[in-house]
């Protein structure tokens, strides 16, 4: 398939509704196609997520590129790294400016860009349409829909793609929709990636230490604790192996950045062998999680547990945060990377964590996604093609995994397993440096 026949798809399935579903989906649809999100939850809008995500330059350039609420802040601005010493004073080490903000609100922001849903981060927005283009067709392009379960995508006779699905909101009937492209933004468990890789597939692996969640508005501390993590991001290294803990200021409710509206995003890092992560990850039911357990499913005896040990390990600041959380959840830690990213010609991709799966200490995801839907404007356009989208795709990917496990090994884990994977993080870096060199991959790449 050429890559003229891309420019642009009529018809533009996105499989699952998430960041990196959105990103792609406004970038399609401000190039004149027609796009369907199917998203398998049945709920109109998802769960609160109660987590920070950060803005990078691709992020950023993205939403400078087609956001078009330029009077809503995008997030907070953060200024510096530090840690706190043992008395709770802290230590700055590293000028970094980043701007945080968190899962929902950006999640509402793009969704209006995308179909104009109004919430309470977001007002009502008139529809985008291109030059020429009545308002009403520019709406029908956009569709948002929900319990929407795909199980099979078909290659047709015709070279376009039938995206078959179980509608959860109609008694699971089996409808399929045709589409010119197919993008797989269907997170960890891709269907999407399993169907065209088959039993090849790269699956998710536990990394040996899981992750304990919270938020706690910022009006709930004290004055001082404000002052601490305010503007800034807060982490430290504990001893005798007990992990690494990090706090830094995200939105409040409705998208809030007002000093004092804000929410404390509170994240620590405890190792757990694989014997015993089942116990923890164990509900209030008694049913056991593989991945997460979300607010109100971690069982009272286990959080009462960990706030006792933080009350001996943490210092007063970090404990006065745990103390306050009333809804904590826990994610176990996993990644996996895809080294195929394009199928059928580049009418199918894998974006998001559907193509590659950091873990969380770069903070980097939302950043990938940003860049995949960036260098998919590039595919469509015909500026590359579907090869290259692929090379340049899958080397930052790989590029920035070995980064986050490197960062992840460093808090988490002997000295000389993190030299190894520094060691294989600079090896991928030369590389992609000498790709960059070499004209096959991007500057921006290599963004950290």
């Amino acid at each position: 398939m050429s890559n003229s026949s891309l420019n642009p798809p009529k018809e533009v399935v996105i499989v699952g509704g998430s960041l990196s579903a959105l990103m792609h989906g406004i970038m399609f649809h401000r190039m004149g196609s027609a796009v369907r999100i199917l998203e398998r939850s049945s709920a109109n809008t998802p769960e609160s997520h109660l987590a920070g995500v950060g803005l990078g330059p691709d992020a950023l350039h993205l939403l400078e590129r087609f956001d078009r609420m330029r009077d809503i802040p995008l997030g907070i601005p953060s200024v510096q790294l530090q840690s706190l010493d043992r008395n709770g004073h802290p230590r700055p080490f590293l000028k970094a400016r980043r701007v945080l903000s968190s899962w929902d609100a950006l999640y509402f922001r793009l969704r209006a860009n995308f179909d104009m849903l109004a919430s309470d981060y977001v007002p009502p927005l008139n529809p985008s349409a291109l030059d020429g283009e009545d308002l009403e067709n520019a709406t029908m392009r956009a569709k948002y829909e929900v319990g929407k379960q795909v199980f099979n995508v078909k290659e047709l006779a015709s070279g376009q793609l039938s995206v078959h699905y179980r509608d959860l909101l109609n008694g699971g009937r089996e409808e399929q929709v045709v589409a010119d492209m197919v993008i797989g933004a269907d997170g960890p468990n891709s269907l999407i990636r399993k169907l065209f890789t088959g039993p090849d597939a790269s699956e998710r692996k536990y990394a040996g230490y899981i992750a304990w969640r919270g938020v706690v508005a910022e009006d709930q501390v004290s004055e001082r604790t404000r002052e601490i993590f305010s503007e800034n991001i807060t982490y430290s290294i504990l001893e005798k192996k007990a992990g690494h803990v990090i706090v830094y200021n995200i939105p409040g409710r409705c998208g809030s950045v007002e000093p004092g509206k804000r929410m404390l995003n509170f994240c620590w890092y405890t190792n757990l062998s694989p014997n015993v992560l089942e116990t923890t990850m164990t509900d209030i039911k008694g049913t056991v999680h593989h991945t997460k357990l979300a607010p109100g499913q971690v069982r009272p005896e286990v959080w009462f547990k960990l706030r006792d040990y933080a009350r001996a390990t943490l210092t007063a600041p970090y404990v006065e945060v745990i103390d306050k959380i009333s809804s904590p959840f826990v994610h176990s830690i996993t990644d996996y990377i895809s080294n195929r990213a394009q199928f059928l010609g580049g009418r199918v991709l894998l974006v998001g964590d559907a193509s590659a799966l950091l873990r969380p200490h770069i903070a980097f995801s939302t950043n990938q996604a940003a860049y995949q839907a960036l260098r998919t404007k590039k595919l469509i356009k015909g500026e590359i093609t579907a090869d290259q989208w692929q090379y340049q795709v899958t080397k930052a990917a790989y590029l920035h995994w070995r980064r986050s496990i490197w960062f992840g090994e460093f808090f988490q884990r002997p000295l000389y397993i993190s030299i190894c994977s520094a060691i294989r993080y600079l090896i991928a870096l030369a590389s992609a440096r000498f790709a960059v060199w070499a004209g096959w991959l991007p500057e921006e790449a290599l963004c950290v």
